[in-house]
């Protein structure tokens, strides 16, 4: 086994006058969802929001409206006013028993949903906590003049808006945020002069804290309220961890790997001492390769012993396909002992997990985070790493 591994006229006119604006509105979509960096995410039942970057943190740009918690347990809905009033359960209405204010504005949860261990945000995001309202009101400027910045209003004509009562005063939405007066409920009440959107953290036994906008106020208020009322729901990312990890390398040929998920994943940049244009992946020949990626083992030369320190997001589960024949592989982010790897296919030969370090190979036991290893299959399928 080789060591180094290296399109009359007035319609022809129209229509290219058409064309010519709708190339201008995708245009100008386009520069908004960059400035905002705007993505989406999808709930349990389906439900797509546009969300937006604000600072350091990645927030729903539309209402919750979700009928199920997360484990698709159905979400009480139906009471009457009375009955809503006494609940200490968790439960949505839709304002003025409407359904189709729901497309616009979302649901109206009570904090007894949104308390619920089954979560009703989507999976990696949650209900923003009293202190995440307040990093974001800090980060629009504090809260006299948060509130604008953060309501929704027509574009080009701000503070006109179709949503919002006159004057909705402040208004701007430069942060993308597109807050909507979606009324309360405790009796329905509000539409369109005020939005209300509850935060995770309780006040007391009875109370919980949410934050408050108006169409004749700039501002963003702050206030606790009964947990039984009816609020709107904005889901807020959760914040992605990071790790680092430390990888030792020998002089010569080493086979390395890429244990984080990583923004930049060149080996000029994760390797930095390496020797340049000699790092080479393996699938049953030898290939000049710049970047690494997760799962797959590459060689790569170094003039002298050293240490890399990688930065990233941990990696706790890879699917890794295999070719029948050698293979080279690398881990997760936590070693992993060899009889951990879960084989559905059956195709690993035991005893063919072969490390190399300082010029010869050894059988290992352990799969090291940053480390390449070569395996062999008796067929093509795939094998799972996990860190339980």
């Amino acid at each position: 086994m080789d060591n180094r591994l290296i399109h009359g006229n007035h319609f022809h006119h129209s229509k290219l006058i058409l064309l010519d604006k709708l190339k201008r509105l995708l245009l100008i979509a386009l520069l908004i969802g960059l400035a905002w960096g705007q993505d989406t995410v999808t709930d349990i039942d389906g439900n797509e929001y546009e969300t937006v970057e604000i600072g350091e943190q990645v927030w729903m740009a539309e209402n919750l409206k979700v009928t199920h918690y997360n484990d698709g347990t159905e979400i009480p809905t139906g009471y009457s006013d009375d009955d809503w009033a006494g609940l200490s359960t968790g439960a949505y209405a839709v304002y003025d028993d409407n359904e189709s204010n729901a497309d616009t504005y979302g649901y109206l949860y009570n904090w007894y949903a949104v308390d619920d261990d089954r979560e009703v945000c989507p999976a990696s995001w949650h209900v923003p906590t009293d202190g995440e309202y307040t990093a974001l009101s800090d980060y629009l400027g504090g809260t006299s003049v948060a509130g604008g910045k953060l309501k929704e209003c027509t574009e080009g004509s701000c503070p006109e808006s179709e949503y919002w009562y006159s004057p909705n005063t402040g208004a701007t939405n430069e942060s993308g945020f597109t807050a909507l007066p979606g009324g309360a409920h405790y009796y329905y009440r509000h539409m369109g002069y005020n939005g209300s959107f509850w935060s995770s953290t309780e006040y007391n036994s009875l109370n919980a804290w949410h934050r408050g906008l108006e169409s004749n106020h700039s501002e963003i208020s702050r206030r606790d309220y009964g947990k039984d009322s009816g609020f709107s729901v904005r889901c807020i990312r959760d914040e992605t961890e990071t790790g680092t990890i430390l990888v030792l390398y020998n002089t010569g040929w080493n086979i390395v790997g890429l244990p984080l998920d990583v923004e930049d994943a060149s080996y000029s940049i994760l390797f930095p001492e390496s020797i340049e244009g000699t790092l080479y992946s393996f699938n049953g020949a030898y290939d000049p390769a710049t970047n690494l990626i997760n799962g797959e083992g590459y060689w790569l030369r170094f003039n002298e012993a050293g240490s890399t320190t990688i930065s990233g997001t941990p990696i706790n589960e890879l699917t890794i396909s295999l070719n029948e024949g050698w293979n080279l592989i690398s881990g997760i982010s936590t070693p992993l002992d060899i009889t951990e790897i879960q084989d559905p296919d059956g195709i690993m030969i035991s005893g063919t997990v072969y490390g190399f370090s300082s010029g010869s190979y050894s059988n290992e036991e352990i799969i090291e985070p940053g480390k390449g290893y070569w395996i062999r299959a008796n067929s093509s399928g795939s094998i799972i790493l996990i860190s339980e």
